[in-house]
């Protein structure tokens, strides 16, 4: 059993010398900067009122805070790639903490204007992606505090299903963060031309792609090789 935990520990913290530099990250990082900078001028573009910060924060959060906090621990970043594990760990954490809490921000200010003009809660499909992920968010919020305790937990569930399944949610919340605002490109709200929405909508597929394929890709090694595995 001893035996057991050191190799399962052993795969979650990972060798100790440092992947090559993977520039993906930086790319992520351009393109997110990209669309905020395109977000910020559109929505202040004819004046500001309280609904122009919605787009502004919940762009800020998921795709510049959320975005970043996956890729710090992927391999190769930029930012991390001589941090030890656990201070990769951590600097995961309090991105993700910072991006809940703008996002969070984002939902309060867009239900406020809501009940300011008396209109419907939840009811295009742009919101209720938006609802569900913001739902996931705070599911896999506390699935990471299971994911930082998982050599605690061992005893109840194998450290690496512990951090697969916090991955896994992970992705499917970021997921729909992405699906949420690119519907939003599409909306009644969107009215700024066919080729800042395109130009938009090109730059959330690079970050959802680029962020998400390397953690889904790592959960679905990982499985196979534990099921392949003779122990």
């Amino acid at each position: 059993m001893q035996q057991y935990d050191k190799n399962e520990n052993s795969r979650l913290v990972g060798p100790p010398s440092g992947p090559k530099t993977n520039y993906v990250n930086m790319i992520n990082n351009i393109c997110g900067a990209t669309l905020l900078c395109i977000i910020i001028f559109c929505c202040f573009k004819d004046g500001v009122t309280l609904f122009s910060f919605h787009p502004i924060l919940m762009t800020l959060g998921w795709l510049m805070f959320m975005a970043t906090a996956i890729n710090a621990i992927a391999p190769g970043d930029l930012a991390t790639e001589w941090m030890p594990i656990r201070l990769r760990s951590a600097r995961h954490w309090v991105l993700q903490l910072c991006g809940s809490t703008i996002i969070f921000i984002g939902l309060i200010v867009i239900v406020t204007n809501k009940f300011i003009h008396d209109k419907p809660h939840f009811a295009s499909l742009h919101s209720k992606f938006g609802l569900s992920a913001i739902i996931f968010m705070f599911i896999t919020m506390t699935g990471g505090l299971g994911a930082l305790y998982s050599m605690k937990l061992k005893n109840y569930l194998p450290p690496l299903y512990t951090k697969l399944i916090h991955a896994f949610f992970g992705v499917v919340t970021f997921s729909l963060g992405i699906i949420a605002i690119i519907l939003a490109y599409f909306s009644t709200w969107w009215t700024f031309g066919d080729i800042l929405r395109y130009m938009n909508l090109v730059l959330a597929l690079i970050i959802l792609l680029f962020t998400v394929l390397r953690p889904s890709l790592k959960i679905y090694f990982r499985l196979k090789e534990r099921f392949e595995s003779p122990n």
